[in-house]
């Protein structure tokens, strides 16, 4: 990570670092600072586990790319609901069950954010997974 990416420890200012390295020819910059806002959105969230940290780190990352794909800033509700209904890692086993858990893979990897997919965290952590199933 670069770094002027590194030193910021606000998301929204890495929204904005974002927009601004893209307008100035650099992409790389731009990606990297999506992933520090991912990462920094996480931190903030509280997770009690790195488990429950990798699932709400995945949760931020499918909304960023449901963002860049409809290019507008865009929530993932019915994941969150899910959340808040049934705890984070019992929301990520519902939602891989539930969808094609693909759908985003390939905008999460323009992104370079492919380690945060939702099937990531369950390859990473499949003891918890397979609690979750049982």
């Amino acid at each position: 990570m670069h770094e002027l990416v590194a030193r910021i420890k606000e998301p929204d200012l890495c929204y904005v670092f974002a927009k601004n390295a893209t307008s100035r020819g650099h992409p790389e910059l731009a990606l990297q600072a999506h992933r520090r806002a991912v990462d920094l959105r996480a931190q903030q969230h509280g997770a009690e586990s790195e488990a429950e940290l990798a699932a709400v780190r995945a949760i931020y990352a499918y909304e960023e790319a449901l963002s860049y794909s409809k290019g507008k800033r865009t929530r993932a509700t019915g994941t969150w609901q899910l959340v808040n209904r049934h705890g984070v890692l019992t929301a990520l086993s519902k939602r891989l069950e539930s969808r094609n858990p693909d759908e985003m893979n390939s905008t999460l990897k323009e992104l370079g954010m492919e380690d945060y997919t939702f099937k990531a965290v369950s390859k990473a952590y499949p003891e918890l997974f397979q609690k979750q199933a049982a």
